[in-house]
């Protein structure tokens, strides 16, 4: 190689040589990508029992949980909005996320009863850990999954509406 190839980054390769090179690199192997899914999904509309102003219809609870996280569209946001098949479309407001907390807004519930007077809802969505510290005793179905031991590349997330949790969602990683 002379001394203005060096300078000016130019090869005394032959072209053909180069196209070689660059035509085996798209021939080459895809790069694994992550694929997300979700492995289980529990919704509850009475964790407390019938105990007056607690039962949520599960449309209201897809609704928020789909609201909140419609905020951050990561993969993982973005597959749980759509399981969640949300009916309604509710204004969130004083959203925040916090990777080690969790995701938190208040949700404008405008459904049913709530057309004339619109609810506000406090929507906590995040690890087991930090929601469970932040609502009252979980219901026996979003407890089981919460106590059972889940595989190495599975994560739970709670999703809590006003202090008590109504829903547990079990995401799997997967690299193909």
């Amino acid at each position: 190689m002379g001394l203005f190839s060096k300078l000016f980054g130019r090869s005394s390769k032959p072209e053909s040589e180069s196209s070689q090179k660059s035509s085996s690199r798209k021939n080459a192997a895809p790069q694994p990508s992550e694929h997300f899914t979700i492995t289980d999904l529990v919704i509850v509309t009475a964790p407390l029992g019938n105990v007056k102003g607690t039962v949520l219809d599960e449309a209201v609870i897809r609704s928020c949980v789909s609201s909140v996280l419609k905020n951050n569209g990561t993969k993982v946001n973005n597959l749980i909005v759509d399981a969640m098949k949300a009916p309604f479309e509710f204004l969130s407001t004083g959203y925040s996320h916090n990777t080690e907390r969790g995701y938190a807004a208040v949700v404008r519930d405008n459904s049913g009863t709530n057309t004339e007077l619109p609810k506000d809802r406090r929507v906590l969505i995040g690890s087991a850990g930090y929601v469970r510290r932040a609502t009252t005793d979980l219901h026996a179905d979003i407890s089981a999954i919460v106590n059972r031991e889940l595989p190495v590349d599975s994560t739970l997330h709670l999703a809590a509406i006003d202090g008590i949790a109504y829903a547990a969602i079990v995401i799997k990683r997967e690299m193909r």
